[in-house]
C-alpha cells in the first residue's frame, strides 16, 4: 500500500499541506486564465478548501476561502473574461458566496472532527487507564487472595491448637475441681471429728486449766470450717452462666435460712430483677448475716432501691452501730474483719462477675448502709427494662 509522509510533527504537516494548497491554487488560477471555462474550472477550488480541514489552525477553512476568493477575482481580472462576458463577474461572485458557505461547513466539520478526535483520545486514555487499573486490581486481588489463603491456613492451625489447649485445660480444671472437692470433703470430715473430740475433751476436762486451750482449738477448727466453705463458694464463682434474678425473692429465700430473732426484715423492691451470677443469694445472705453478727443494737434491716441517673442502686441498711470511718476502706479486703474476713470480700467478687459494684456509705453509730450499683442493661424493673 502506498503511504504518504506528511511530516513528523504537526508543524511540518501544516507546512506541507499549505504548500500543496498554494500550488493547487496557482495551477487552478493558471487554468482559469488560460482556459476560461467558468464553473468547470472553479469547482477545482473546492479541493484546496477541503484540504484546509487537515490544517491545525482552527479557522484555516476561512483563511483558505479568502485566498480562493482572491484567486477567483484575480483570474477574472487577468483573463479579461469579466470584460468579455457580462455574466462572468456575477458568476464569480456567486461562486465566492458558495465558497463562503462551503468554508463554514468545512469549519463545522473540522471543529466536530477535532472534538471527536479529542473525545476518542480521552476515551482511549480512559480505556488504557481502566485496563491498567483492572490489571492492578487483578494483581492485588490475586495477592490478597493468596495472603488470605495463607492466613486461613494459619487460623485453621491456630484453632486446632487452641482446641487442643482448651481440651487439656478443661481436663486439668476437671481434675483440679475433683481434687479440691475430695480435699475439702476429707478436711471437713477431719474437722468435724476434731470438734466432736473437743467436745468430749471439754466434758472430761471440766473447768480445769486446759479449758481455755480447748476453747482456742475449737475456735481454730471453726475458722478452718469457714475457710473451707469460702473456698467452695469462691471456686463456684463464674462457674455457671449468669442469669436474671428477682431481688425480693432471693432476699426472702436467704432470710428464711437465718435466725433473725427480733430483727425486722423489710423489703421495698417491687419487682426489681438484676442480671447476676447464680451465687447472688450468697451476697444477700452475707449482708444480712453480717448485720446480725456485728450490728449489736440492731432491730431493723431494710432493703430498698432508687435510680441514680441511668443506674439502679439497691440499698441494704440497718440501725445498728455502723462501721467506723477507718474500717470503711478495708471491709471488702480479704481477711479483714472480726471473724474470717471473707464474707464482704466474697460479696464483691460475686457482684463483679457482671460488673456490679458495692460500697458502704453509712454513718458510724447510726447503722451500716451498703449500696449495690447496677448499670443499664443489667437490671429490669416492674415497669421498664433498662437497655
Amino acid at each position: 500500500m502506498l503511504s504518504l509522509d506528511l511530516g513528523k510533527s504537526p508543524k511540518e504537516r501544516d507546512q506541507f499541506i499549505l504548500v500543496s494548497i498554494l500550488c493547487l491554487c496557482a495551477g487552478i488560477l493558471s487554468a482559469d486564465i488560460l482556459i476560461p471555462l467558468g464553473f468547470v474550472i472553479w469547482v477545482l477550488y473546492l479541493v484546496p478548501l477541503l484540504m484546509s480541514v487537515w490544517l491545525s489552525h482552527r479557522y484555516a477553512p476561512f483563511f483558505v476561502a479568502w485566498l480562493l476568493a482572491i484567486m477567483i477575482l484575480l483570474g477574472g481580472m487577468i483573463s479579461g473574461s469579466a470584460h468579455a462576458s457580462p455574466d462572468d463577474l456575477p458568476n464569480r461572485a456567486i461562486f465566492i458566496l458558495m465558497l463562503a458557505v462551503i468554508s463554514l461547513l468545512v469549519w463545522e466539520i473540522k471543529t466536530n472532527y477535532s472534538l471527536l478526535e479529542t473525545e476518542i483520545a480521552e476515551r482511549r486514555a480512559a480505556q488504557d487507564g481502566l485496563e491498567i487499573l483492572a490489571r492492578t486490581l487483578e494483581d492485588k486481588v490475586a495477592l490478597r487472595t493468596c495472603e488470605l489463603s495463607d492466613l486461613n491456613d494459619k487460623l485453621i492451625l491456630d484453632i486446632a491448637e487452641r482446641r487442643k489447649v482448651e481440651a487439656a485445660l478443661a481436663l486439668a480444671h476437671q481434675k483440679l475441681t475433683l481434687l479440691a472437692q475430695i480435699t475439702r470433703h476429707d478436711i471437713s470430715n477431719r474437722v468435724f471429728a476434731l470438734l466432736i473430740e473437743l467436745d468430749l475433751a471439754k466434758e472430761i476436762a471440766g473447768k480445769g486449766p486446759v479449758q481455755p486451750a480447748l476453747a482456742s482449738i475449737g475456735k481454730t477448727a471453726l475458722t478452718i470450717q469457714d475457710q473451707i466453705a469460702f473456698a467452695k463458694d469462691y471456686q463456684d464463682i463464674g462457674a455457671q452462666i449468669p442469669g436474671w434474678h428477682r431481688v425480693d425473692a432471693v432476699i426472702r429465700s436467704v432470710g428464711d435460712q437465718l435466725n433473725t430473732g427480733s430483727v425486722t426484715l423489710t423489703l421495698d423492691l417491687d419487682r426489681v430483677e438484676i442480671f447476676a451470677d447464680p451465687l447472688i443469694g450468697k451476697v444477700f445472705y452475707n449482708l444480712i448475716d453480717n448485720a446480725l453478727r456485728h450490728g449489736d443494737t440492731i432491730t431493723r434491716i431494710a432493703f430498698s432501691y432508687h435510680m441514680s441517673g441511668p443506674d439502679l442502686v439497691i440499698v441494704c441498711e440497718d440501725n445498728g452501730i455502723g462501721i467506723s470511718i477507718s474500717d470503711k476502706q478495708h471491709i471488702f479486703t480479704k481477711g479483714f474483719g472480726k471473724d474470717s474476713g471473707l464474707g464482704l470480700f466474697l460479696i464483691r467478687e460475686i457482684l463483679s462477675i457482671t460488673g456490679i459494684s458495692i460500697t458502704e456509705t453509712g454513718n458510724p453509730g447510726k447503722g451500716a448502709r451498703f449500696e449495690i450499683t447496677v448499670h443499664p442493661g443489667d437490671f429490669r424493673t416492674g415497669e421498664t427494662t433498662a437497655l
